[in-house]
């Protein structure tokens, strides 16, 4: 396999990572459950739940699939699902009585009850037994009520009139006179969705629900939304990415990597396209015009991560010759950009944060009808960006949730986990109408030998090509949700952790799970066909 490029020392995050003495300075899961393996069914439903904070395992990573699950418990896996916003401290009057406000359940059993999804779990002298195992039949109903609120009112009367009982004929459970009369309606819709099924005994509407069950559920009930988003995908034409040029029309946006910031005296910066990697390209004609065929929207990316960065945004002379050098650019009509798209990177000092909030403000005043994108890093040790500033600031906010790569645990550069934690954290800062999620395909490869390891980028070709060849393992890596890759040469034994299309698919479907406002991709060069037909499908 070719390397293209050996990684001598990482983002400047990294060294902080490793002088904190653990390899995973996250505040998230970011190990595998020692008793869900990949044979099993509901591996996929665990995981994904796990990574995005609705389901956990015990302090001694397990995850007890085959243990039930409580009423109280369950109605908290619909809640956070839901996404629902239960604000703490609230009184819902007529909670159930035994569900007082101090137990840890009352925020989502309340909330639950407040929309009448559990009411006929409720007792005659209003208790709620939370502690009781929750039947297959309470889910069913429960799940298919909070289905039908989200129905209008039309479809939900001619469901409860008619359409239950076409779905009880159709599915025939052996057992179903055993549902409670007065629960079928809502029992059946969960069928009718996809949410729940039986087996060749039937429904079993009296059996207790296990923990493996009930992920499975919640994932098919956030599969119903979910499925039904859209995205905006902006794809970031930069590098080598002609050979994705016909793509274009798939994409709403595309942001062109042709320039880049050029300060290396004080007082003196300009807008440079001419050189590095970042560069207007020989035969750009081309790609305009495919991209103006495809009717997209046209950006130019500004790139800059040198370390003197921080002295460039407290160099007012400097950033007013940059501004109006990036204002001639943009509004060129050769190539008529239709916005900008900032990506300053490596901002680690919070005292940089008023500074680039002031560079933005400026570079907006200049070019007010240019719609502003801003990419920014997570803010686990990028505290240089402040988002609450630049949300005020920007039209679009995208998040680059990749590159937490950590060389001596090897850490990849974008497991799902923190992918999630970086989403969370950014949308307390900015409404998930203006969030991008940031996607980079990339791959990471630690060749051991000797007892020591080494870290490389490899192309994505020759990846690829890895994959078809024999005396490899492959698996999809988890909780990362990562492709897994591992063979043995004279150079040593290999470990690569590869952005493939199933992983690609499970951050589309983590933005599509926020509501997030779109997707970008990093670059357009290195997708494959495969990427490509996802993309086209979603």
């Amino acid at each position: 396999m070719s390397i293209i490029k050996k990684v001598v020392v990482q983002a400047a995050a990294l060294s902080v990572l490793a002088s904190a003495g653990s390899a995973y300075a996250y505040d998230v899961t970011l190990k595998p459950f020692t008793d869900v393996t990949h044979e099993d069914w509901f591996q996929n439903e665990v995981y994904s739940l796990s990574a995005i904070g609705i389901i956990d395992g015990y302090s001694d990573l397990t995850y007890k699939p085959d243990g039930t699950l409580t009423r109280e418990a369950f109605v908290k896996l619909l809640m956070n699902a839901k996404q629902e916003n239960m604000a703490a401290g609230t009184v819902v009057p007529g909670t159930p009585v035994d569900v007082e406000q101090g137990r840890w359940s009352y925020p989502f059993v309340s909330a639950a009850y407040e929309r009448k999804w559990i009411d006929f779990m409720l007792d005659s002298q209003g208790k709620f037994h939370p502690d009781n195992a929750i039947t297959r039949e309470e889910v069913a109903s429960v799940v298919g009520k909070a289905l039908l609120d989200a129905q209008t009112a039309e479809a939900r009367n001619l469901w409860t009139v008619q359409g239950w009982q076409d779905e009880k004929a159709k599915s025939n459970f052996a057992d179903s006179e055993a549902l409670n009369p007065n629960l079928r309606p809502y029992a059946y819709f969960a069928v009718n969705q996809g949410i729940m099924e039986g087996d060749e005994t039937g429904f079993h509407p009296q059996q207790s629900l296990t923990r493996k069950e009930a992920a499975a559920i919640i994932y098919r009930f956030i599969q119903t939304e979910v499925a039904a988003r859209e995205l905006e995908t902006v794809g970031f034409y930069a590098i080598n990415s002609y050979p994705a040029i016909k793509h274009m029309p798939q994409l709403d946006q595309v942001s062109f990597g042709w320039s880049h910031l050029n300060y290396a005296t004080p007082g003196n910066a300009q807008l440079e396209t001419a050189t590095t990697e970042y560069r207007i390209p020989s035969g750009w004609e081309e790609v305009v015009q495919t991209a103006n065929a495809a009717k997209i929207e046209k950006s130019l990316m500004v790139y800059y991560g040198g370390k003197n960065l921080a002295d460039f945004l407290k160099d007012g002379p400097a950033q007013q010759a940059f501004i109006q050098s990036l204002k001639a650019v943009l509004t060129d009509a050769r190539y008529g950009f239709t916005g900008v798209t900032m990506d300053f990177e490596g901002l680690m000092d919070a005292s940089s944060a008023p500074d680039y909030s002031q560079f933005l403000k400026a570079l907006k005043a200049a070019i007010p009808n240019y719609p502003l994108t801003v990419a920014v890093q997570p803010d686990y040790y990028y505290k240089g960006y402040d988002l609450k500033e630049i949300n005020a600031l920007a039209d679009t906010v995208i998040l680059m949730a990749y590159d937490f790569t950590h060389n001596d645990s090897k850490l990849p550069s974008a497991p799902l986990p923190l992918v999630n934690d970086a989403v969370k954290r950014a949308l307390a800062f900015v409404p998930k109408e203006k969030l991008v999620l940031g996607i980079s395909k990339q791959a990471n490869q630690w060749i051991t030998a000797n007892g020591s390891s080494e870290l490389y980028n490899p192309d994505i070709a020759a990846v690829e090509k890895r994959l078809t060849t024999p005396g490899i393992t492959q698996t999809m890596s988890l909780p990362y949700f990562l492709r897994e890759i591992a063979f043995q040469d004279d150079r040593g034994s290999h470990d690569i952790y590869y952005e493939d299309t199933a992983s690609v698919d499970k951050k589309v479907w983590l933005a599509k799970y926020y509501g997030l406002k779109g997707i970008s991709l990093w670059y357009m060069g290195n997708y494959t066909e495969s990427d490509w037909t996802l993309f086209q499908s979603k």
